[in-house]
């Protein structure tokens, strides 16, 4: 009996068994797939996925497969419409976008989780059946000569796409909000240093030919266009049209590139319409499936396996109740919405071909330029899309912040600087600028948060907050105590101290 079960073995599933193996758990991996796919497919990554990284370990690790992307633009026929600077440090103390070379952070993700002792990665076995009761998920899974075992598991995650076996076993359908476009994906590494007029990442908002390029890592890159309608996929594919695509002033020739991968992509708007039955739970691709122009499916589907991962390791220790894990769907589920909904937005400003809806935009994006070259510099980043927090799920009700993101600035302790993440430590947190918050609390109070594995900090005492982040946001919200979850977001701020008991009262019963 494992404590859970992971189905797919893709970087959800990877980081979701590293989360679960770290905290001890007993974990079995089940992919269909004997390897890695060991080619790219997603090219960014975004700052809360780096500060995951962080937290895991690898993110110095990966380092040399990334490349900062410092400027978005959306063009047609080589004239920005709008430019938008990317943040070189953003909310959660990471660039704001990072182009990477997937391989690369998969193959640390897979050292990782092949280290753990408490986790078994089974490869090369696909599951065929799903059953489960009031105590148990268990599967059946088939190898490649047709033999036949069970796995049993406490719970199970289906990390296994959108074509996988889990959703489909469990009943589950999804909702479509109407986005659906076939496209050509095209990866090259670079022969020879690139020339300087390619955008580092650009979006071609051409009535005639829709697409993009972007820089992916330090010596792959990028483009996608749409494949229009008579246009079949293996036509768009062959050798001869891809290079006849690639013949503009952002493309490439032979001679600069060779090809990696050439695909083709259904872009589509999916939403599973229930992401939990009884003790399975859909993530990544199963979960969501959106149009690539934020770049936000791979890290919607980490943000995913992270959430799952420590609801999981509290209710698998006993300190949270299996009703608490409602809060995942609760919590993910409009946080995707939100994300795919902005994804079609900006894809349908990119692939509109009305050429009177084109014009008009067109006007929209240049007035939104001009605007921003006239802003103060704070005040210029027009078109950058945040993730939005939780206004539901495991947050305190009614209270300043809560749901917020609980961002990572720069602070000191005894002469150590760092990320906070780093310095400060990690988990259920209580951050104070003034008052004890220890006297404020009952012993029964205190206990239980020792009992979550809780800190205690105080600015000025503890650390020396170096940038004023926290300063800053506990001015926002007129607060003086912050209540931060195992995540990186706030279950939500008090005013003072004497404000706290009552919200640990109210933690403690969501937590049931």
């Amino acid at each position: 009996m494992y404590d859970v079960l992971i189905v797919g073995y893709g970087p959800t599933g990877m980081l979701a068994a590293i989360m679960l193996g770290r905290a001890g758990h007993r974990v079995a991996v089940l992919e269909r797939y004997k390897t890695l796919y060991n080619l790219p497919r997603v090219g960014i990554v975004h700052d809360d996925i780096l500060r995951i990284f962080q937290e895991i370990g690898i993110a110095e690790k990966i380092h040399p497969a990334t490349f900062f992307l410092p400027r978005y633009e959306m063009a047609n026929k080589h004239r920005v419409l709008l430019s938008n600077d990317v943040q070189p440090m953003a909310t959660h103390g990471w660039p704001e976008m990072t182009s990477i070379y997937q391989p690369a952070f998969e193959a640390e993700l897979d050292a990782l989780v092949r280290s753990l002792p408490s986790v078994d990665v089974v490869t090369g076995e696909r599951v065929v059946a799903l059953t489960q009761d009031a105590g148990k998920v268990e599967v059946t899974v088939e190898g490649d000569g047709g033999a036949r075992r069970d796995v049993a598991g406490r719970y199970l995650i289906g990390s296994d796409g959108g074509n996988g076996f889990v959703r489909g076993a469990l009943g589950i359908e999804y909702e479509d909000l109407g986005f659906v476009q076939d496209w050509l994906v095209i990866d090259a590494k670079a022969k020879r240093p690139p020339r300087p007029e390619i955008p580092l990442l650009r979006q071609f908002c051409e009535p005639e030919q829709p697409g993009m390029t972007m820089q992916m890592g330090p010596d792959h890159r990028r483009w996608s266009f749409m494949i229009f309608k008579g246009e079949s996929a293996e036509e768009a594919m062959k050798p001869e049209n891809v290079w006849r695509r690639l013949a503009r002033p952002e493309g490439g020739t032979p001679d600069e590139f060779e090809l990696v991968r050439v695909a083709s992509y259904k872009f589509q708007s999916l939403l599973a319409t229930n992401w939990r039955v009884g003790r399975a739970f859909l993530a990544g691709d199963s979960a969501h499936q959106m149009p690539p122009f934020l770049a936000q499916g791979l890290c919607s589907g980490f943000r995913d396996g992270y959430s799952i991962a420590w609801k999981l390791d509290l209710a698998l220790q006993g300190k949270a109740s299996p009703a608490f894990l409602d809060t995942y769907m609760a919590e993910r589920e409009p946080n995707s919405r939100a994300t795919t909904i902005e994804s079609m937005r900006v894809g349908q400003n990119v692939n509109e071909r009305d050429p009177e809806k084109v014009r008009q935009r067109d006007e929209q994006l240049m007035a939104l330029q001009a605007a921003k070259d006239q802003a103060a510099p704070r005040e210029k980043n027009l078109i950058a899309f945040r993730v939005p927090g939780f206004k539901q799920g495991f947050v305190a009700p009614g209270a300043p912040g809560a749901g917020d993101v609980f961002p990572q600035g720069r602070v000191s302790r005894n002469g150590r600087e760092g990320r906070f993440d780093d310095v400060a430590g990690r988990g259920f947190m209580i951050v104070t600028r003034s008052g004890d918050a220890v006297a404020a609390l009952s012993d029964q109070d205190v206990a239980f948060w020792d009992a979550l594995g809780g800190r205690i900090v105080r600015i000025g005492e503890d650390i020396v907050d170096t940038e004023g982040v926290y300063t800053r946001l506990m001015d926002a919200y007129r607060c003086d105590v912050l209540v931060k979850r195992p995540d990186y977001y706030l279950f939500g701020a008090c005013k003072n101290v004497d404000a706290l008991p009552a919200m640990l009262a109210e933690l403690r019963r969501q937590m049931g």
